[in-house]
């Protein structure tokens, strides 16, 4: 059977979703996911009811429209605690902003209890793959940081931390261990037995772990990670709009055993202290410390929390269960759909038998979807093998209606390594005047700087992966080796016709020390029939699949 008719773990019933839950993505293909996923309209709906019919005030105070306030955040606290699969005997849930938030919130922690310590600083660990936000802890720890370069490294460290080099003054103390459950760049899921197995470690009883949990939450079931809390991490964060859509809010999942360590912080903010002197001796006590009075999040959620926002996540919360019935579903769909993805542009080649798509992934393998999320991260290549600027697939794909990332996607330590840099090719790409986001330079020296990223939703559908693959064959793939014609057609997924000028001299613009591929002209479409009416893609012809892709290992 042709491998894009199966359709085991795909959820079929997502098709009809779309056209009652998600009329507002009718007007292209979303495949921006793990930037934020989309809301469901019933979620909207409910949201506005309850904002309509009751008074809500602020929690700090002590009327009846901020009694209701209260009410609803713990509520909506354990409600998320248990749709996580975190047991809220056991854990915490600190309402932040983001993700980064509560990474921030961690690591002004660890900062201040280190000034206690014997030389003023503690020890971090970060793993390669990570966030942006995750790398960014290491400038508070006065140089006392290491990189993990691979998997292979962590296991060592963990199971020899005594004979380990990890940049590490005092391996016995303090120090603080993350990495994320799943690559933001490549969508490859990490080991999630790393924070079990160094609790049980004697050698690392004073360093603690933090899980970013970002990309992994947003299609897999997180029982897994907290159902055991011997094995879980102390610390976990999560962006909850990567989960739901809306509303715009981050938890921090702290481990009750642990967070105590969190409450030894200096800053303090509203409604987390009991008590402040500010004439004559200055002191505070602090919520966090004073248990069972109050709980460890009372101690840590500074000024008046987005009680609004947490309504709204409630309400998520339930229409999300409704509609998907368990995360482990939309696991089976999503991994369906990747898997799909994958192999359909593992089938583009040119003319020539080269592969038009260059993977990145260090795991190889899109049916797994323990070791393998719902992202894919990938270059175009020519026939001749050159690289098409990452900026230009995600220009052309947006003027056809498909919306992806581009770029670096805060991930520096997974870019460079898939993109095989050593450390002096970085200083070369930023003295060259490369940087981060849309102005940067795509190529230099024949050498991509970033990568295009697509990713997949809970609703993402088989169409939305057809018309992708469909958008990169009829866009990309050189049916001539010379390349003679000037303009190719590009057909949007709402049949519209696009005009795109592709020079002869593609990528071969040369600058005296940087050589970028020029960029095609700004182009306008327009759609030809209204959103409604978009016919459904025909299944692509699959014949040797794993014929002509370069996956980079």
């Amino acid at each position: 059977m042709p491998f894009l008719t199966m359709s085991k773990g795909y959820n079929s019933d997502v098709e009809a979703l779309r056209q009652k839950e998600y009329p507002h993505m009718n007007d292209g293909v979303y495949l921006d996911h793990s930037g934020a996923t989309i809301y469901a309209k019933s979620t909207v709906d409910s949201f506005c009811a309850k904002m309509v019919t009751n008074l809500y005030g602020n929690p700090h105070s002590e009327n009846f429209p901020a009694k209701l306030s209260g009410d609803v955040v713990d509520q909506v606290r354990e409600k998320t605690l248990n749709f996580l699969g975190a047991s809220p005997k056991e854990f915490d849930l600190v309402f932040v902003a983001n993700a980064t938030a509560a990474i921030k919130l961690v690591a002004d922690s660890f900062r201040d209890l280190s000034e206690k310590t014997r030389d003023r600083r503690f020890w971090y660990g970060y793993h390669k793959d990570a966030h942006t936000s995750i790398v960014g802890v290491r400038e508070l720890t006065y140089g006392q940081s290491h990189c993990f370069a691979n998997d292979q490294e962590v296991e060592r460290w963990l199971h020899s931390p005594e004979t380990s080099f990890v940049n590490r003054y005092h391996p016995g103390g303090l120090g603080l261990f993350a990495y994320p459950g799943q690559s933001n760049m490549s969508g490859r899921r990490l080991p999630l037995s790393w924070p079990g197995i160094l609790r049980e470690s004697g050698y690392l009883q004073n360093t603690y772990t933090l899980l970013d949990a970002a990309a992994l939450a947003m299609t897999f079931p997180m029982e897994t990670v907290f159902q055991d809390v011997d094995q879980a991490p102390d610390f976990t964060c999560l962006s909850l709009y990567k989960i739901f859509g809306f509303p715009d809010i981050g938890a921090l999942i702290v481990r009750k055993e642990s967070g105590h360590i969190l409450t030894l912080r200096k800053y303090f903010g509203g409604g987390t202290v009991s008590m402040v002197g500010t004439l004559g001796e200055n002191w505070h006590r602090s919520k966090g410390l004073q248990t069972p009075t109050y709980k460890l999040h009372e101690g840590l959620e500074d000024g008046t929390l987005p009680f609004h926002s947490i309504l709204a996540l409630g309400e998520a919360i339930d229409v999300h269960k409704r509609l998907y019935g368990s995360m482990g579903r939309i696991s089976d769909h999503t991994s369906y759909l990747i898997s799909r993805l994958f192999r359909g542009m593992a089938s583009l080649c040119h003319s020539n038998g080269q592969p038009v798509c260059r993977v990145y992934n260090e795991n190889g393998d899109f049916e797994d979807s323990e070791k393998q999320g719902s992202a894919i991260a990938f270059n175009i290549l020519r026939a001749n093998g050159q690289h098409v600027p990452y900026s230009d697939v995600e220009r052309s794909a947006n003027a056809a209606g498909i919306y992806i990332r581009s770029g670096g996607v805060c991930n520096p330590g997974g870019i460079f390594t898939a993109l095989g840099y050593e450390p002096w090719m970085t200083q070369r790409a930023l003295s060259a005047g490369h940087h981060c986001g849309s102005n940067g330079i795509s190529v230099i020296h024949r050498l991509p700087t970033g990568i295009v990223r697509a990713s997949l939703g809970a609703m993402s559908t088989k169409q939305d992966v057809d018309t992708f693959i469909e958008f990169l064959r009829t866009t990309f793939v050189e049916c001539d080796e010379d390349w003679s014609s000037t303009r190719t057609a590009v057909r949007s997924p709402n049949t519209g016709v696009l005009s795109l000028d592709l020079p002869f001299d593609y990528t071969t613009t040369t600058f005296p020390d940087v050589r970028e591929i020029p960029r095609p002209r700004p182009l306008t479409h327009q759609f030809a029939t209204a959103p409604e009416s978009i016919p459904r893609i025909s299944p692509l012809p699959m014949q040797d699949l794993m014929h002509g892709l370069a996956a980079v290992k």
